[in-house]
C-alpha cells in the first residue's frame, strides 16, 4: 500500500520515533507505515513481497526456536542437578534464562503480526499485557547480568565476604526479588500508556503521553538498557581479568596446590562465558541505539532500507537466543547434558521408527554393547566417563 504524499513526512517521522524503542516490541508500526513508503522504490523485497514474508519468516522461526529450545534446556539442567542449584551463580543463570526465555515468548506474537502486516490483529487488552511483558523481560535480562557481574567481582575479588553472604539464602532471594521487581517498574509505563490506534489500520502504539515525556522516557531507556550496564559490568570484568590473569590469581590462600589451579581454571572459563555473554548483548543492542543516539541527540536524519532497519531488530531479538549456546560451548556439564539428551532422543528415535535403524546397523543399548564386545577399551570408555561425571565440578 503506498502512502498519501501529503501525509508522508508525518508518516516517516512517526515510523522512525516508533522505531527507535530499541525492541521488537513496536515493529508493527514501523513495518507498516515505512514499507508504504518505500513500496515505490525498486528493492528485491518491495518488487516480491512473497520473498520477503519467507525471508524474514524463517530467520524469525529459527531465532525463536532455538532460542525457546535452548533456554528450556538450560532450565531443566540446573533444576534438575542439586549441585548446580547450589551455587549462586547458577541460580542467576537460571532466573536470566528464565527472562530469554520471555522475551523470546511474548516476542513471537509481534513477530507474527511484522510478517501478516495488518496492524494490530489480537484483542485489545493484549496490546497492554504483550508490551508490558516483553519490556518487562528485556529489563530483567539486563539487570541479572549486572547481579551477575557482581556475584561473579564478589567471589573472585572478595571471596570472605561473598562468602558469608552465600550461606544466606535470603540475601539470594532478596537480590533476585529486587531485580524482578525494578524491572516491573521500569516497564510498568508499557502497561499503562500503550493502547489502540488507528492510521488505516489499528496499531499497539503509546496512547495519553506527550511526545516530549516519550522521549525523556526513551533516553531514560538508553542510559538504563545500554550505557549503564556497559560501563559498568566493562569495569567489572576489566578488574576480574586483572584478578584471574595476574600475578593476583595465583595468591590464594589454599593449601592444596592441584585444587588451586582447578578453581582458578573453573573460575576463568565461567569469567570467559559471561564475558561473551555480556558482549554478544551489546553487539546486538549496539545499532538500534546508535540510530537512536544519532536521530535524537545528535538530530540528525538516518535514512535507512526498511528490511536493513527490521533486520537491526532481528538482531535485537536474537541477543536472547544466544546466551544458551554460550554456554553449551563454554561449560563442560551442559555439553554433557546435551549430549545425553541426544542419546535419549536418538533412543526414542530408534524405538519410535524401528524400520529406519535396523536397514544396516541395529539399534542396541550400553549393556548389549558391552556384553557383544571383548575389548578392553568399551568398558574403559565407560568408566572413564562415569568418572568425570561424578567428579565434575560446578560453577564456582
Amino acid at each position: 500500500m503506498i502512502a498519501d504524499p501529503a501525509n508522508m513526512t508525518s508518516v516517516i517521522e512517526k515510523s522512525v520515533e516508533v522505531l527507535n524503542s530499541g525492541n521488537i516490541t513496536n515493529l508493527i508500526e514501523q513495518t507498516t507505515t515505512v514499507m508504504s513508503v518505500l513500496a515505490s522504490e525498486p528493492s528485491c523485497f518491495s518488487c516480491h513481497p512473497k520473498l520477503y514474508f519467507i525471508v524474514f519468516g524463517l530467520v524469525f522461526m529459527i531465532i525463536i526456536c532455538s532460542g525457546v529450545i535452548g533456554n528450556v534446556f538450560i532450565i531443566f539442567v540446573i533444576i534438575m542437578d542439586r549441585k548446580l542449584m547450589s551455587s549462586s551463580v547458577n541460580q542467576f543463570l537460571l532466573n536470566l534464562a528464565i527472562a530469554d526465555l520471555g522475551n523470546l515468548i511474548f516476542c513471537s506474537p509481534d513477530a507474527i503480526l511484522v510478517l501478516i502486516d495488518r496492524g494490530w490483529l489480537l484483542p485489545s487488552f493484549a496490546c497492554h499485557f504483550l508490551r508490558f511483558l516483553q519490556e518487562y523481560f528485556l529489563y530483567a535480562s539486563v539487570l541479572l547480568q549486572m547481579a551477575i557481574g557482581v556475584e561473579r567481582f564478589l567471589a573472585i575479588c572478595s571471596p570472605m565476604r561473598m562468602q558469608r553472604f552465600s550461606t544466606k539464602t535470603t540475601f539470594q532471594i532478596s537480590v533476585l526479588g529486587g531485580v524482578w521487581c525494578v524491572a516491573a517498574c521500569f516497564a510498568s509505563p508499557y502497561f499503562l500508556y500503550q493502547g489502540i490506534v488507528f492510521h488505516k489500520f489499528y496499531f499497539c502504539f503509546w496512547k495519553g503521553i506527550s511526545h516530549k515525556t516519550r522521549t525523556y522516557f526513551k533516553y531514560c531507556e538508553l542510559i538504563v538498557l545500554y550505557a549503564i550496564p556497559l560501563v559498568f559490568l566493562t569495569t567489572l570484568y576489566t578488574i576480574m581479568c586483572r584478578v584471574l590473569w595476574g600475578k593476583e590469581g595465583a595468591n590464594h590462600n589454599i593449601a592444596n596446590h592441584s585444587q588451586q589451579e582447578a578453581i582458578l581454571k573453573l573460575r576463568r572459563s565461567v569469567v570467559k562465558m559471561l564475558i561473551i555473554s555480556m558482549l554478544l548483548y551489546f553487539l546486538c543492542y549496539t545499532p538500534i541505539q546508535v540510530i537512536f543516539v544519532m536521530e535524537k541527540v545528535l538530530d540528525h536524519s538516518v535514512q535507512l532500507p526498511q528490511w536493513l532497519r527490521l533486520l537491526l531488530n532481528v538482531l535485537s531479538v536474537m541477543s536472547s537466543s544466544t546466551n544458551p549456546i554460550v554456554y553449551i560451548i563454554c561449560c563442560r556439564h551442559f555439553r554433557l547434558r546435551l549430549h545425553d539428551a541426544a542419546a535419549a532422543l536418538s533412543a526414542c528415535c530408534c524405538w519410535l521408527f524401528p524400520s529406519f535403524a535396523k536397514s544396516e546397523y541395529e539399534c542396541v543399548d550400553e549393556t548389549m554393547t558391552t556384553k557383544l564386545s571383548r575389548s578392553p577399551y568399551v568398558s574403559f570408555r565407560s568408566s572413564r566417563r562415569q568418572n568425570s561425571r561424578a567428579n565434575l565440578s560446578t560453577l564456582l
